[in-house]
């Protein structure tokens, strides 16, 4: 088994990748998306099931289609370890001679039924394991993912990173997106670096303005953002000239993230999930659960849709530089708490 992508460009007919770390299970589909669908070929070519749901005649016949439009054909079961061992058994031929151009991608949190599989399926493809990321592993992540950026983090800065925002990786990649900002053309980043931009952005605040926004109270969320925005929380210096940036990308990027937790939150609410189910996928504690599960009741699965395409719109402009950044932000926190949506 495999513990993690190794970048490769080949596509597997089969694949089932599992384990703790949804945030790079969803990053490896999104990979596997781009790599297997062009843009114009999604509506003909990409088919969504969800194991707790779809029997394995849907599945398996969406697979079986030739693509249209396109060399491949993507097929995405997510929950593939809610699926019954009966099912599962019926893709045993499916298995053994795979549609070369279809790939056919499987998630869980564990392999479940298909552990019985797993010898066939890496025969044709591959079953790839993301355990949670701990000690030395979640440092040397953190450290690659710099790399990637083109700058070298120092261990014991990736290390306060992980004492101080925790082993959250949306929150750690996020943060980091915000230390490359501040580093400007410093290639090296040290541990004296990062000290004030870290401790200055106050997750904990963000995590107020995301729950004044499911609570829909606009007067809280402005007063948030009116804090947040006034503390200037990139600082970094160039030539001796103090400088700062501003918080809007993370502060976008967690505004979008509430408003996916909250839809998929309602979506196990529909289908009865108890709390300690919703706590082990949504990897929170049942408290924190309850509170998404106060917020969703607030919102029609239409609202939800029409916030994160609000995000999305904002994240747009923000980069484009239409509009003031703080003017921005203010009318997306208006769309996003305006009552009796």
């Amino acid at each position: 088994m495999t513990r993690a992508m190794n970048g490769s460009s080949k596509i597997y007919p089969i694949i089932f990748i599992h384990g703790a770390e949804d945030y790079l299970i969803e990053e490896e589909i999104r990979k596997l998306m781009d790599r297997t669908l062009t843009p114009q070929g999604k509506g003909f070519n990409l088919h969504l099931f969800n194991g707790a749901e779809h029997g394995s005649r849907e599945i398996i016949q969406a697979a079986q289609t030739i693509p249209m439009f396109s060399p491949y054909r993507f097929v995405l079961v997510r929950e593939a370890d809610q699926m019954a061992e009966d099912e599962v058994e019926k893709f045993a031929n499916y298995i053994q001679n795979p549609n070369a151009s279809t790939c056919l991608a499987l998630c869980g949190q564990s392999l479940g039924a298909w552990k019985k599989q797993q010898a066939k399926i890496e025969k044709v493809g591959k079953v790839v394991d993301y355990p949670r990321l701990k000690g030395k592993a979640l440092v040397s992540w953190i450290k690659k993912r710099m790399e990637e950026k083109g700058k070298t983090l120092v261990e014991d800065a990736a290390n306060y990173l992980v004492e101080v925002v925790g082993d959250h990786l949306q929150h750690l990649d996020s943060t980091l997106e915000m230390i490359f900002l501040s580093a400007g053309e410093n290639s090296l980043i040290r541990l004296s670096d990062i000290e004030g931009i870290v401790s200055d952005i106050r997750v904990n605040t963000i995590f107020e303005l995301t729950d004044a926004i499911g609570q829909q109270n606009l007067e809280k969320a402005l007063g948030i953002l009116e804090k947040v925005l006034g503390s200037k929380v990139l600082p970094f210096k160039k030539e001796e000239t103090l400088k700062y940036d501003d918080p809007s990308p993370l502060l976008l990027s967690m505004m979008a993230r509430q408003y996916r937790l909250i839809w998929r939150v309602k979506e196990m609410m529909v289908r009865r999930n108890s709390d300690e189910e919703m706590a082990k996928v949504l990897r929170m504690s049942p408290w924190n659960v309850k509170k998404l599960e106060d917020q969703a009741r607030k919102f029609s699965e239409i609202s939800l849709k029409e916030g994160i395409l609000n995000c999305q719109k904002a994240d747009l402009a923000l980069k484009k530089g239409h509009s003031p950044k703080k003017l921005l932000i203010e009318k997306l926190l208006i769309d996003l708490c305006r009552p009796g949506k």
